[in-house]
């Protein structure tokens, strides 16, 4: 692999806090969501009435907010990489041996260790955003539109041609590599329900990053608390009208499918109110220092992602957890694992070098050549 002169890996000295505690928080999101319906659940009648009112909660604020923040911010970064290129040639091979080596990492990871991987989708998925690098504002809505309403018109599509949908995985007493595989398999054949909506997310995420939205949005104070008071207030609503055409069987004339379109609507709200929450936070006297720890996280946020499923996995198949967690244990498990082992790791290793060690070798893949992995005393630039 050869050499790409012009382009080089961020620099510590080019990072942006707010991103880097975005992707923090968004990874303890996506941890939660691991431990809680990943790992295999008790059966629900052996449940506490605390493991009943946290499942409530955990569907409100957990099931699909952290993976959106995730997309968006994907999106979002590939807007920065377009900017640093020193020319769209440069930008777009880069770019794609980026995603490539993240694919290759993606399906080691699935193959090996989690069946619910979403590096392998979005890396694939990410692939659709070269062409619209250049693609006016007034396309990149049409195309985010589309992409929304693609997984809904493949079901109907699907549907009416009478053939029966993917079913899921069902592998009794495989041996877990075996299991992992059917995986892999299973969400590539059900991949038009379920990765457009990335592409949706990845276009507004270049959306915002082309017009600066992030750095307007910190600046001002009172827009923040807008978003936040609106994602939760909407949110909310939509997330009960949600619950209740499902649970009261309401939908009359509507489609099976719009209950879905309003959970996708639900999470959006809510994850815009996680984020100005956050970037609130990056506001008041105190909070960079307060959340450098959620930095540290979001700097190695490939590494930490990885690491998750390398320690759960040794550990439920030596002790036979598969199956068994309630929401109690898993969300237990997911704060322990965050805040005694992902958190101190995290900033410990960062005293030392600039990048984790999943990130070095993502960016080994992606430039060719063996990157500076020693620690710079440079601090953050201002969002």
């Amino acid at each position: 692999m050869g050499d790409l002169p012009k382009t080089e890996p961020i620099r510590p000295d080019e990072r942006i806090l707010a991103l880097d505690v975005l992707r923090g928080f968004a990874m303890f999101g996506v941890l939660i969501a691991y431990c809680l319906w990943n790992l295999g659940t008790a059966p629900p009648e052996t449940y506490s009435q605390l493991d009943v009112r946290l499942n409530e909660i955990a569907g409100f604020v957990v099931d699909g907010k952290f993976y959106t923040i995730l997309a968006f911010l994907f999106g979002l970064g590939f807007s920065i990489q377009l900017d640093r290129a020193t020319d769209d040639a440069t930008a777009v091979r880069t770019y794609a041996r980026r995603l490539a080596a993240l694919a290759a990492i993606g399906l080691v990871h699935a193959l090996l260790l989690r069946n619910g991987d979403i590096l392998l989708p979005y890396a694939v998925t990410g692939f659709l955003l070269i062409p619209l690098r250049r693609a006016s504002n007034a396309m990149l809505f049409i195309v985010a539109g589309i992409a929304l309403l693609i997984p809904y018109a493949a079901h109907i599509g699907w549907q009416e041609s009478g053939l029966p949908l993917p079913q899921r995985p069902e592998l009794q007493a495989a041996p877990y590599l075996i299991e992992n595989a059917a995986w892999v398999g299973y969400w590539f054949e059900t991949a038009p329900f379920n990765w457009p909506t990335n592409l949706t997310l990845f276009v507004m995420g270049l959306y915002a990053g082309r017009r600066g939205l992030l750095r307007a949005l910190a600046a001002d104070r009172r827009r923040l608390i807008a978003i936040a008071l609106l994602g939760l207030l909407v949110g909310g609503l939509l997330y009960w009208l949600q619950r209740q055409l499902l649970e009261r069987d309401l939908l009359g004339p509507l489609h099976p499918a719009f209950p879905g379109l309003l959970f996708t609507f639900h999470c959006w709200a809510m994850s815009s109110a996680y984020v100005a929450t956050l970037l609130l936070a990056l506001q008041m006297p105190g909070g960079p220092k307060a959340l450098r720890p959620l930095a540290a996280i979001g700097r190695l946020a490939l590494t930490n992602y990885l690491l998750q499923a390398a320690i759960i996995v040794p550990l439920c198949l030596a002790f036979g957890w598969f199956d068994r967690f309630t929401p109690t244990s898993a969300l237990a498990l997911a704060v322990l694992l965050f805040f005694l082992v992902q958190m101190p790791f995290s900033l410990l290793w960062l005293r030392r070098f600039q990048f984790g060690p999943a990130e070095w070798v993502w960016r080994r893949l992606t430039y060719g050549r063996m990157p500076n992995s020693k620690q710079s005393a440079a601090d953050y630039v201002p969002v």
